[in-house]
């Protein structure tokens, strides 16, 4: 996960936004993503048509901090649900959508948890993903 100085710092943000966001809309296309879900993710100061222009290319942009925090956590649970789901790729990416009672989610899904707590939720999810990952 990036740290505090990292997002903060304007130069550090454009080198690492293309390619940061290059591996979110991959994870959008692995986790089958809609276009609500992925606005949710990144936050929801972003428009449908800023991101769609992203996505295209259209535009050239640097990510904010709270969105470099955002996509560096969800490619960390990516990594970790790999990690556990080695031999069965499609079930890692199925687990996002499943409700779950154990961890933090309290009967919701992780997706639902993460889009709907922002930040703290997602790091909640990247430490529950973590936790199994390494047992």
């Amino acid at each position: 996960m990036l740290g505090i100085p990292m997002v903060n710092d304007f130069d550090a943000r454009e080198r690492l936004s293309a390619k940061a966001f290059r591996g979110f809309v991959k994870l959008a296309g692995l986790w089958r993503l809609q276009t609500d879900e992925q606005i949710d993710l990144l936050g929801a100061s972003l428009s449908q048509g800023a991101l769609t222009d992203w996505v295209s290319g259209a535009t050239r942009f640097v990510l904010s901090g709270d969105q470099l925090m955002r996509v560096s956590l969800l490619l960390g649970i990516y990594e970790g649900l790999e990690r556990i789901w080695r031999r069965a790729p499609t079930e890692a990416d199925a687990w996002i959508r499943r409700q779950r009672s154990d961890g933090p989610f309290d009967g919701i899904s992780p997706l639902d948890f993460m889009r709907t707590g922002g930040i703290p939720a997602l790091v909640a999810t990247r430490a529950y993903v973590d936790g199994i990952a390494e047992v």
